[in-house]
């Protein structure tokens, strides 16, 4: 009788901590994870533009290694192996039979893949397994409104995705559902290990909004490196401001006050230029992702509502992980502040079309307006 062959060794190359929620819960799922008497070794490596930020990536590590310490303490069967990598070079071509990827034609994933002669893919998305068809991705663009795969030659590729496809963002070939169950116990865990951590802004983002309103904050897009000057002008927020007062539920200026939670590849000095709204209540740098930190201001008071306005996959991550409402900002405002768009009109396209894509898989009644923002210019 022949030896049943070890668990395969598993590669996980992600672009943060949502990502690797929905990624480990799909490499968890494997049902050659369960081979042979050990635990099934499991690298993790962050990539992307982060691995530029030095103290942003040093406090993503180390929350990281929190997070794992306690995931192999409750699960030593599936993620005792679990482990973080903090340099690629300290890979060795050969070493690995699987790369779980968020995004199959980003550079800074595609590049591993190559370099260690990985030959089996299993595609993740963005954030909680979103499926976006972008720039990099021409190759994909005839096989995926076909419904075919992508020529990868000596590769097999697998995609484990959330929500139906519609044909503008769908792979190129079915995908597999994600494990939904698995999933939230993931993402369980990590807001256990970040609890403390966020205590600070979740009493600053409670303290913000007067005790009888909602608890109203704004994931605001990694949009401000695409405008003149590298920020974005008050108009932009002074007319989301207008859009949230005119949506249902009704965001009231007088009383409401919107808090700010800045992307953390925003800019130093925040992402919009200009003085401030007197609605405004904060501008926050959450060392923590927004899912969580949504979960925790519930926690805290669970009698009041928290909506989250926004355009990024977050909102999707939100409406999926917790009960908070989710309200989709217009994209007019955009379009109608920034002269580079109307040069480079593909970039805003791209921007549209994925705000519809999460908007329809969060179905979410509350919303300033339609997302393609159909408002004059004044």
């Amino acid at each position: 009788m022949s030896a049943q062959p070890p668990p395969p060794r598993v590669l996980v190359l992600s672009g943060g901590l949502i990502h690797l929620v929905h990624q480990l819960a799909v490499v968890r799922e494997l049902p050659e994870l369960e081979r042979g008497p050990e635990a099934a070794p499991i690298a993790v490596l962050i990539t992307g533009v982060l691995r530029r930020d030095g103290a942003g990536l040093a406090r993503l590590e180390a929350v990281i290694a929190r997070w794992f310490a306690q995931l192999r303490r409750s699960d030593p069967r599936g993620f005792g192996g679990l482990r973080l990598v903090s340099e690629e070079a300290g890979l060795e071509p050969g070493a690995w039979d699987l790369a779980c990827l968020n995004n199959q034609w980003q550079q800074a994933q595609r590049a591993p893949i190559e370099r260690l002669g990985i030959r089996r893919l299993l595609v993740c998305g963005d954030g909680l397994g979103l499926y976006y068809r972008c720039a990099r991705e021409l190759r994909a663009v005839a096989p995926s409104l076909l419904g075919r795969p992508i020529a990868e030659p000596g590769r097999s590729v697998a995609y484990v995705l959330s929500g139906r496809q519609p044909r503008w963002h769908r792979p190129p070939q079915a995908a597999l559902p994600p494990p939904l169950a698995r999933r939230s116990a993931l993402f369980a865990a990590l807001v256990a290990s970040l609890r403390e951590e966020a205590e600070p802004l979740v009493e600053r983002c409670l303290a913000a909004a007067p005790a009888d309103r909602p608890v109203w904050l704004c994931s605001v897009p990694n949009l401000a490196h695409q405008f003149p000057g590298g920020a974005m002008p008050a108009a932009v927020l002074e007319r989301w401001g207008r859009a949230l007062a005119a949506g249902r539920p009704g965001f009231d200026r007088s009383r409401d006050r919107l808090v700010l939670i800045e992307h953390p590849k925003a800019p130093a000095a925040g992402s919009f230029a200009g003085p401030a709204p007197a609605w405004l209540g904060a501008s926050l740098r959450a060392p923590v992702p927004l899912e969580v930190l949504v979960c925790l201001v519930r926690e805290r008071a669970p009698q009041r509502p928290v909506l989250v306005a926004g355009l990024t996959s977050a909102l999707y991550g939100v409406r999926a992980l917790s009960e908070a409402g989710v309200v989709w900002l217009p994209l007019a405002p955009l379009w109608w502040t920034n002269p580079r768009y109307w040069r480079q009109p593909l970039e805003f396209l791209h921007r549209l079309l994925r705000v519809h894509r999460m908007a329809l898989l969060t179905s979410a009644p509350a919303r300033a307006s339609d997302p393609a923002g159909r408002e004059s210019r004044r």
